[in-house]
């Protein structure tokens, strides 16, 4: 199985950034570097980012029950953009979401892929800025579930433990005197709460986005997340970023979809076939590089 694309066609529009996405826009203008690039990833609105042509050959196309918010395309939400590992690139056709996107478009008869920029906690409250899915690293919950529909996982990660460089710790012990940086929306949160019991108290932000800056800026020695997404960070940003290990157990990573969706079946069952056929597979191994098997296993108490 290979993945090409032909010639990108892509338009950028804003359509309601507040206050701090034009504070954050104003940064990236002052700097091309990845950091200041991942800075720039949850700027709260709805930003069109690109639209790009799917020319890659996924047997089993099934779009004839499909209904788009847009006719011939298929719109997806994503929060953080770049997430090195699942969305890369300017436009971000890159990465693992971005190419399965590429592959759910062309399943569903589609021939085009457009991303929309929709804060994180908009997307888990069931607000996908008019997208027609989601693909934002997000872990079903019956919490979730009230406000939109999930497919089945297509992928499994294990929580990995993101510290500043300098920062060590092999066992539960030492994670637990850690100062550690949490998300009110991340369902990581309770895992560190219940695995590591962190002796001193956490600094509390709303998502990834203020928890990176946190531990970039140096007020916090470690930020739990689901694996690939720490690895992807520790290889775009070495010399701030390292993984200390995984715990055990893993959360399943699943598209979502608005409450009721007619679209719900068709879009589970091409991501059931991708996973099947071995498409997700090839395409993890692809993106999320480094293997899980090489991370050392902390085990909790």
């Amino acid at each position: 199985m290979s993945t090409r694309f032909g010639r990108q066609r892509f338009s950028i529009t804003q359509s309601s950034i507040t206050q701090k996405g034009r504070r954050t826009n104003r940064r990236r203008r002052r700097s091309s570097t990845m950091v200041s690039a991942l800075r720039n990833a949850a700027v709260l609105g709805v930003v069109s980012l690109f639209v790009f042509v799917v020319s890659a050959c996924f047997e089993g196309a099934a779009g004839s029950t499909f209904k788009p918010v847009t006719p011939g395309r298929l719109t997806v939400a994503t929060a953080f953009l770049p997430a090195p590992g699942f969305w890369e690139g300017d436009p971000p056709r890159s990465g693992f979401e971005a190419t399965l996107a590429a592959a759910l478009a062309h399943k569903l008869g589609l021939d085009h892929v457009k991303v929309v920029q929709v804060p994180f906690a908009s997307i888990i409250r069931g607000d996908l800025g008019g997208a027609d899915m989601a693909l934002s690293q997000l872990t079903p919950t019956k919490a979730r579930e009230s406000h939109e529909d999930f497919t089945t996982p297509y992928l499994t990660s294990a929580p990995g433990v993101l510290a500043r460089v300098g920062v060590e710790g092999s066992d539960v012990h030492a994670l637990k005197s850690l100062n550690w940086v949490v998300s009110r929306t991340s369902t990581l949160t309770p895992i560190l709460m219940h695995k590591i019991r962190p002796d001193g108290p956490q600094v509390v932000v709303e998502d990834r986005f203020d928890a990176l800056r946190v531990l970039r800026d140096g007020g916090a020695d470690a930020l739990l997340l689901d694996l690939p997404v720490a690895l992807g960070l520790a290889r775009a940003e070495p010399k701030r970023f390292h993984v200390l290990g995984q715990l055990t157990g893993g959360e399943g990573l699943a598209a979502a979809l608005p409450k009721g969706s007619s679209n719900g079946e068709i879009v589970d069952s091409e991501i059931r076939a991708l996973t099947a056929d071995g498409t997700i597979g090839k395409l993890a191994r692809r993106w999320l590089g480094k293997s899980v098997g090489s991370v050392p296993l902390i085990l909790s108490q």
